[in-house]
Formats: C-alpha cells, structure tokens, sequence
C-alpha cells in the first residue's frame, strides 16, 4: 500500500481529544451562568451543538451560525437570555487551553515522519483554536500544512474543501491521498465526494448508520494505520 504519499489527518478526536476539550470547557460556561451540571445538561447542549454542525455539513447554515446560535439555544433551555456570541468567545478561550492527545496519536505521527509520507491536518473548525492546541501538543512539526474550514473557505465534506488541498500541493493524482477521522458524516463523506481513499478511526466500534458513506478502511486503534500502510 506504499501507493500513499499524502497523508490527510482529522484533528478532533483523531489526533487531539477534542471529548476531552469540549468538557472541561463546557463545564467552565455551566458553571458560569449555574445551570446543574449533570448528564441531562450536558446532553441537551450536544443534541444542539450537534444538530447545528450537521445542518453545517449539509450546506444548510454557515459556520458563523452555528458558533453564534448554539449557546443562545442552549441557555434559552435554562430560561437563560444571554448573547450566543458572547457565550461563544468565553467558551472558545478555554477550549483553546484543550490539547489532550488521542492515544498513540504521538506514536503514529513520530512512526510515519520516519517513512516517505507527506502528512497534513484537514480540519473543520476555528484557524486560532486549532493552531493553538496543536502547536500546545507539541504536534504541529509533524504536519507540513494544516488546512482549516474557517481559513480556506469549505467545510468538510464539501469536496471543495479537498480540491483546495490539491490545488495548494499542486497534485492531481488523487490515489496517493488517504484521508483518516472519525466523522462519517464529514471526514469520510467528504473523501468519498472527492475521489479519495479513507480510514474511519471508530474507537468506540460504533455501528454506521443505514445508509452511511462507506470507507475504504475502519480502523479502532490508530497504530493499525501503519499496519494498512504496509501491506
């Protein structure tokens, strides 16, 4: 499988635990405006803050929506009336404190820059947050080029988003690009709206959904990455 050159990294929940992140931070904004914080709290802000992001996949809402709205929705549960985008901005400085990696995401990254792959970050998300928590990891010497929704103007899976990565390396030969995250709905969809190969990184061996993207490759521990590659 040495046909791989170009090597597409996820960064939430693929490299850095974004689970991790999201919690600690929620858990801050919770506490600000003394809401309980318990499983039923945080499950009603994820029902938000996941339905919002899926509409984003869909080309339905922009990303600007969703970090404005998701917070305005998810006080207005607790009766809570507070500007969304204020919330925002005081809930993104502690998630960008987040940089808990992924387990053996080290492992793998330092395995693979010792082999002839190119390896890069393609993410959705927000340029300061991203950049910040890699570089905190100590991760982003890896990566030749980080490529990040809110920066090139396409979230994934608009294949815009991976002809962008294309056009930026000057490359055309879509067999040596191999794409690895966790998002059906967005890593491996958006590879597949491309032409390209994929992994799916399922460590929690969820089931797909009827009628969900299919990858090339599922994958629940990332060090079977280098298994795949040497094949």
């Amino acid at each position: 499988m040495n046909k791989y050159k170009h090597i597409i990294f996820d960064l939430d929940d693929t490299i850095l635990d974004f689970q991790d992140s999201e919690e600690k931070a929620l858990k801050q904004i919770i506490s600000l405006y003394k809401m309980p914080y318990n499983k039923h709290t945080i499950a009603c802000y994820k029902r938000i803050n996941d339905g919002l992001w899926h509409q984003l996949e869909d080309g339905l809402i922009s990303r600007e929506e969703v970090l404005t709205t998701r917070f305005l929705l998810f006080l207005k549960e607790f009766r809570i009336d507070e500007n969304g985008a204020k919330v925002e901005a005081i809930y993104r400085e502690h998630l960008n404190q987040g940089h808990k990696t992924v387990t053996h995401a080290h492992e793998l990254l330092n395995a693979l820059s010792k082999r002839d792959y190119n390896l890069y970050i393609g993410t959705n998300g927000v340029g300061t947050t991203q950049r910040k928590r890699l570089e905190d990891a100590k991760l982003q010497g890896y990566f030749e080029q980080l490529f990040i929704s809110e920066e090139i103007g396409y979230e994934k899976p608009n294949p815009d988003f991976f002809h962008y990565i294309f056009d930026a390396l000057n490359s055309s030969r879509k067999e040596e690009f191999l794409m690895i995250g966790d998002r059906v709905t967005s890593d491996i969809k958006g590879a597949i709206n491309a032409g390209i190969d994929c992994v799916w990184f399922n460590p929690k061996r969820s089931i797909p959904k009827s009628g969900s993207p299919k990858s090339t490759y599922t994958i629940t521990n990332l060090m079977q990455i280098m298994d795949l590659l040497e094949e």
